[in-house]
């Protein structure tokens, strides 16, 4: 049966040339495509999707070659499920979109792939002090279990205009939490998406602000 987003592995390809560290991409098949990069010895295989969300059964329809290394979605800002995230880490492939994607080529890791935020915001909360576990809920959702205190869910969005709007369209997409964190360093909540975040019953923190929060 073919996908609805059986033009993907010619998109990718088309993007991956302009990349200067990219010496060759070409299509397999509609959703499989093959680069060579500077540095990297042997031909690695992506497979491409355009999925908004990403779950298991997506990864598991694609996922056809233990040889893939990484699986692109097009889609931006895509929520990533828990059973994804889980199936993903097990099969040891990496998953992300373009961005993320390039990255991989120039760190050479394209299995154990982690977005740069993804790893600042497990590696703080697993380094806490009263953090006793993180677990991924999705993409931008962590549970955390503390050692004194409840559990917290945190939704981490990247904004850097954090508007009103943009915390009830994360609430929507990603799912209710206890905390919002604004994951972007340059970001400077306004008036209005904290008064927003407070009458959605949740608390609106800064990466600093959070770890103090943590403690109580």
């Amino acid at each position: 049966m073919t996908r609805h987003d059986s033009w993907t592995a010619n998109w990718v390809c088309d993007k991956l040339i302009a990349h200067d560290r990219i010496i060759k991409a070409s299509p397999v098949n509609s959703n499989l495509l093959v680069l060579s990069a500077k540095e990297i010895y042997y031909p690695v295989k992506v497979a491409s999707i355009s999925v908004d969300p990403i779950n298991s059964d997506e990864i598991e329809d694609v996922y056809q070659d233990q040889d893939i290394e990484f699986i692109m979605n097009i889609k931006k800002d895509a929520l990533i499920t828990k059973d994804a995230l889980e199936l993903s880490e097990s099969i040891s492939v990496g998953l992300g979109g373009l961005g993320d994607l390039y990255r991989a080529v120039n760190e050479r890791n394209f299995r154990e792939y982690l977005p740069k935020e993804t790893s600042f915001i497990l590696r703080g909360l697993r380094q806490h002090t009263n953090v006793e576990d993180v677990e991924r809920l999705n993409n931008r959702k962590y549970k955390i279990s503390r050692c004194t205190g409840r559990d917290l869910v945190i939704l981490a969005l990247n904004d850097y205009d954090l508007s009103a709007d943009s915390v009830r369209s994360g609430l929507d997409k990603f799912g209710k939490c206890d905390i919002i964190l604004t994951s972007n360093p340059n970001c400077r909540p306004s008036i209005e998406s904290k008064d927003a975040a407070k009458h959605c019953g949740v608390k609106l923190f800064r990466w600093g602000e959070l770890l103090g929060a943590i403690n109580y």
